[in-house]
C-alpha cells in the first residue's frame, strides 16, 4: 500500500556510504612511516634535485662553464624546518603543470593550509562555486541533478499537491545508481581541481524546501561534500603519480615521521534551485 502522506522538510535524499569526518581513512594518515620504509617500500630515495631531505642538505652547483664534466655538488647543511619549507616551495612549483588552466590559486591556498594550519578543516568560496558549477553542468542522464529533476517532474505531472513518502522513496532509489559530482573530467587534470579534489570522499543531498504555486514548483537542494587533502599508499604507488615530484614531495611531507604535516578535510557545499512546471 502506498504512503501518500506529505514529507516534512528538510529531508535527506542521498547520503554516501563513506561518512563525513572520517579521520581514520587511509589518506588521513600522518607521520607514520620511517625513512627506511619510505626508501625501501615506496622507492622514495630521491625526492628532489635541489635538496636531500634525508641528510638535511641543500644541493647546488657552482657557477661556471662545465662543458666536459659535471661540477662537484656543493652541500649545505640545513635544519628540518628549512628542509620542509623548501619542499613546500617545490611542491608549489611542480604543481604548475596540473593547475595552469584555471584554479591554480586554489591549490596554492590548500598547500599553504597544509603547511600552516595543523590539520584544520578547509573551505573556500572559489571551491564552492566550482562545485556548484560541476553539479549544474553535468548533463549526463544519471547525474544526481538530472535524476532529481526528472523524478520531481514525474511526481508533479498529475497535479499532485504535496511531496509524499512515495515521491521521496522514488528519488532515493534513483540516486543509488547516480553519478555523483566529482572533479574527474579531462580538463580537471590541468585546471587545479583534479589535483585539489579529484574524487570526493563523502556526499549528502538534502531537499530543504519545496514550494508549489499553481502549475509551478520550486525546490531547493543542499549539496554537501567532503574530501581529504592527503595521500594514501595507492595514490603514491600508482603511475604516473609515483614518478611525479609533486606527489613524491607531498607524500614525504605528510607521511615521514620527521615531517608529519597533517592532511585535512576539504568541505564543499552548494545550494541548487530546481524550477518546474506541471
Amino acid at each position: 500500500m502506498s504512503d501518500t502522506g506529505a514529507v516534512r522538510l528538510p529531508c535527506t535524499l542521498f547520503r554516501s556510504q563513506r561518512r563525513m569526518d572520517d579521520y581514520f581513512a587511509d589518506d588521513m594518515r600522518c607521520g607514520d612511516l620511517s625513512e627506511q620504509i619510505l626508501k625501501a617500500q615506496y622507492a622514495l630515495k630521491n625526492v628532489s634535485e635541489t635538496i636531500d631531505p634525508w641528510s638535511g642538505e641543500r644541493l647546488r652547483y657552482p657557477f661556471g662553464n662545465y662543458a666536459f664534466s659535471r661540477p662537484t655538488t656543493i652541500k649545505e647543511r640545513i635544519n628540518y624546518q628549512e628542509v620542509a619549507n623548501q619542499l613546500f616551495d617545490e611542491m608549489r612549483q611542480h604543481s604548475w603543470l596540473v593547475s595552469f588552466f584555471g584554479h591554480r590559486e586554489l591549490f596554492l591556498r590548500m598547500v599553504n593550509h597544509m603547511q600552516h594550519s595543523n590539520g584544520m578543516p578547509f573551505s573556500d568560496s572559489t571551491l564552492n562555486f566550482a562545485y556548484e558549477q560541476q553539479i549544474k553542468n553535468d548533463r549526463r542522464e544519471k547525474s544526481t541533478l538530472m535524476l532529481i529533476k526528472k523524478r520531481l517532474q514525474e511526481q508533479f505531472a498529475f497535479h499532485q499537491e504535496a511531496f509524499t513518502k512515495d515521491s521521496l522513496d522514488t528519488i532515493i532509489s534513483s540516486l543509488r545508481e547516480s553519478f555523483l559530482p566529482k572533479f574527474d573530467r579531462w580538463y580537471d587534470r590541468i585546471n587545479g581541481l583534479g589535483i585539489s579534489i579529484h574524487d570526493i570522499h563523502a556526499t549528502s543531498i538534502t531537499l530543504t524546501s519545496l514550494q508549489i504555486k499553481g502549475d509551478n514548483y520550486t525546490a531547493k537542494l543542499h549539496y554537501k561534500a567532503q574530501d581529504h587533502f592527503g595521500l594514501d599508499d595507492r595514490d603514491i604507488m600508482t603511475q604516473p603519480y609515483h614518478n611525479m615530484p609533486l606527489f613524491r614531495i607531498w607524500f614525504i611531507l605528510q607521511r615521514w615521521n620527521k615531517m608529519a604535516y597533517k592532511p585535512f578535510m576539504v568541505n564543499m557545499e552548494a545550494i541548487i534551485e530546481v524550477n518546474g512546471k506541471r
